[in-house]
């Protein structure tokens, strides 16, 4: 029995089945809330795309009384997750029942009750949520000696965590929790083959073979598994992919250590064939199609259109009976060709660490690197010493550097440029991955680089690294 010291939040979500079998279905959701201070609160339904699909949020804003009220059109998934600050709580929808939640604004979201379930599901998650904060608490503890090939308990750790999901969620529509936590077990087997790799006596092949069979023993290659994964099949394809030793080949050729970003670009053809591979052992043509998507998707955010089009095309063609898919992917093909090499460079108005507004029209007649980056982004900053070398050696009528940071943290912001000192522009735009010139440019993470010619036009699209190829970029370039 919570204590009535505690804030607490009352919401009533009372679902509406408007007439007729075409109609939507809509969520009216209307409460209260005595407190709630600075905090963002919000409804929002996983999008298509992790990454690259516009996020599905609607935001509460409470009077001053604290009373609010919200129309949330449902799709055709269950659950639904209100969230404060970024911390979420799953709530399942059903149309034609009332739900009210009381929520315990101090121990969110650990403290929730809820009415109108049929059965008890929100008791069953708070007990899964407790018992799984302790069992995440001893995998932070063992990751480093994980990742250094020592003894260690993590995967131990992850099998626990699924199986206490399937304990508490399973055969419920929080299940979601037990194929999410499934899945990343698989993924850390997989990375556990690509840290032991070169181990004496270790066989790397008969290892990825064992994982492939435990997940067609946990239906993990299911359309419901595959939905309830952050990223669709992307992250365990990629784990799989990585088990080949790629990046140790390709950094014993170039004779330099290199970024992911680089390994997946230069060794594209073989970390492709591998991913690829991964879908011959899905049976069912919605999975099929689930999974396709996800990396057509990511083949189109991070390659070339000339790379990305034929499976492109392909898709399109060979499923048109998923218009939610082919819809979602030809929109985002026609947002990253209007970024493409050839194209105007994206229009900005950001401040400096002055307050003085910078244009991308201030730099035109030369090269410019457009870097965006965050205070807390490691690769961001492990570029620095490499640009302050391009910074010396190229002049300022051929090339600038414009640093636009998309950190939401504007003190630490400050605090990295003045600890660093690097003398190109410093623009601040903040709001994370949601920042306008960032999504224009179709970015998916940092950092993220675009170079723009003297024209203002776009140059190279993400395909340039200050560490890597940038130097020899410019010197032909500027040559020509």
């Amino acid at each position: 029995m919570k204590q009535e010291q505690h804030y607490i939040v009352t919401f009533f979500v009372l679902f509406l089945l408007f007439a007729g079998c075409n109609e939507d279905k809509n969520a009216e959701i209307s409460g209260t809330i005595d407190y709630i201070g600075s905090s963002e609160i919000y409804l929002e339904q996983k999008p298509i795309h992790y990454k690259y699909a516009d996020k599905i949020r609607y935001q509460i804003n409470p009077e001053n009384s604290g009373r609010f009220s919200k129309s949330v059109p449902l799709d055709s998934q269950k659950v639904v997750f209100f969230v404060i600050d970024d911390t979420e709580y799953p709530v399942v929808a059903n149309p034609e029942r009332q739900i009210s939640l009381n929520v315990y604004r101090a121990d969110f979201p650990d403290s929730v009750d809820v009415e109108g379930y049929p059965e008890p599901w929100d008791n069953n998650y708070s007990d899964y949520y407790k018992e799984e904060q302790q069992i995440q608490q001893q995998i932070d503890g063992e990751m480093q000696d994980f990742r250094d090939g020592k003894v260690n308990e993590v995967l131990d750790l992850y099998k626990s965590r699924y199986k206490l999901a399937k304990r508490h969620l399973a055969e419920t529509p929080l299940d979601i929790y037990y194929y999410k936590n499934m899945g990343e077990y698989l993924e850390k087997r997989l990375e556990n083959i690509e840290y032991r790799r070169d181990q004496s006596g270790f066989n790397a092949e008969s290892a990825r073979e064992n994982v492939i069979e435990e997940a067609k023993e946990l239906n993990f290659f299911t359309i419901k598994s595959l939905r309830a994964q952050r990223a669709g099949i992307r992250d365990f394809t990629n784990a799989y992919a990585n088990t080949f030793g790629v990046e140790d080949s390709l950094e014993e050729e170039y004779g330099q250590e290199l970024t992911q970003y680089d390994v997946k670009r230069l060794g594209y053809d073989t970390l492709n064939e591998a991913r690829v591979s991964v879908l011959d052992h899905i049976e069912d043509r919605d999975a099929l199609a689930y999974a396709k998507m996800h990396l057509i998707a990511e083949r189109i955010g991070e390659m070339s259109p000339e790379i990305a089009e034929p499976s492109y095309s392909a898709y399109l063609e060979n499923f048109s009976d998923y218009p939610r898919y082919t819809s979602f992917l030809r929109e985002f093909y026609e947002e990253v060709e209007a970024v493409s090499p050839g194209n105007p460079a994206i229009p900005f108005s950001i401040p400096n660490q002055n307050g003085e507004l910078v244009s991308m029209d201030d730099f035109k007649g030369k090269y410019v690197l457009l870097d965006f980056w965050a205070s807390w982004c490691i690769p961001c900053l492990d570029e620095f010493p490499h640009m302050k070398k391009l910074y010396r050696d190229f002049d300022r009528e051929d090339f600038e550097i414009v640093a636009i940071s998309i950190g939401e943290d504007s003190l630490r912001w400050r605090q990295t440029i003045n600890r660093f000192e690097n003398p190109w522009p410093q623009l601040y735009a903040g709001e994370g991955f949601e920042q306008e010139t960032f999504k224009a440019y179709q970015g998916g993470g940092i950092p993220f680089y675009i170079l723009v010619d003297r024209s203002g036009n776009i140059k190279r699209y993400n395909d340039v690294r200050p560490s890597f190829n940038l130097p020899d970029v410019l010197d032909s370039l500027i040559a020509e």
